[in-house]
């Protein structure tokens, strides 16, 4: 860490760094602010005041409620799907990563250079492009239009296989390795008391990129999906919401994503930085 202190960066470059950073927040918050704007207004006030600023009443809380008792609570329903197809799909992906991050970088010998090239192949096709013919052989298994057509697809991950094993090769030792085998270590007993305490930063990183990226599934459920009670908030929404109340389920949608990355933020980044993850 010393040679990061010595790194001198000139009022120029700190001005240009700070001008994109601000300009990033405003481009990235300003549909945020709008959405949290627009679920404080009455009906009315958002059809009749300026967009960009509060309405003449506050109706935050009645529009939630409002949210979670139309068409029987549907809602509620959906925000339960959103948890179990983002975040099982997520636990999945870092465990998959885990495992087949550490295996590609330590276990396979031969052929690794060419199974870690398919692998950043994979990285660049878009995952939509799977969703059809998925949809055909979920359809001959006789899965199509359940839960299990959204959440498998989403545990395979690409991206998430490289980063672990790119931590991997920089992070574990192979000596360390080696004596554990001489030890008469499993190879299993090694991964869970060697390797993985290193891995958990970057399994972590893993785990928050799956967790944002299947919070917003939208293409793979509304093909996948033909029954409303299966439908995670961002069909739901868009199929059964319009105007304002989009608005409100979004904002509703976000807040619990938007709390789980601010509490593992600070850990998180300490974790990347120092080399573990509390």
């Amino acid at each position: 860490m010393d040679h990061l202190k010595r790194i001198s960066i000139s009022r120029k470059s700190k001005i240009s760094i700070a001008f994109f950073f601000f300009f990033g927040i405003i481009y990235f918050g300003f549909p945020v602010y709008w959405i949290a704007i627009s679920a404080t207004k009455s009906s009315m006030d958002f059809d009749s005041t300026n967009a960009l600023f509060f309405g003449h009443t506050f109706q935050l809380f009645t529009n939630i409620q409002y949210l979670f008792t139309a068409y029987n609570g549907i809602f509620l329903r959906w925000m339960l799907n959103s948890i179990i197809y983002a975040g099982g799909g997520a636990i999945g992906v870092a465990l998959i990563s885990a495992f087949g991050g550490y295996a590609l970088s330590k276990l396979i010998n031969r052929g690794a250079t060419t199974l870690a090239a398919i692998t950043i192949g994979l990285i660049m096709v878009p995952a939509n492009t799977f969703v059809l013919p998925l949809l055909v052989l979920f359809a001959k298994v006789h899965i199509a239009g359940t839960m299990w057509s959204v959440f498998l697809p989403t545990l395979p991950s690409p991206l998430g296989i490289f980063l672990v094993k790119y931590y991997a090769d920089r992070q574990i030792s192979d000596e360390t390795l080696a004596a554990a085998r001489l030890d008469r270590a499993s190879e299993l007993r090694i991964f869970f008391t060697i390797a993985l305490p290193i891995l958990r930063p970057m399994i972590g990183t893993v785990f928050l990129i799956s967790l944002i990226a299947n919070s917003n599934l939208y293409f793979l459920p509304q093909i996948m999906l033909n029954e409303p009670t299966l439908y995670p908030v961002t069909v739901g929404i868009g199929n059964w919401f319009g105007g304002q109340f989009a608005a409100i389920g979004i904002f509703v949608a976000i807040l619990p994503l938007l709390l789980a990355f601010l509490a593992v933020q600070r850990s998180w980044e300490k974790g990347l930085v120092d080399g573990q993850y509390r």
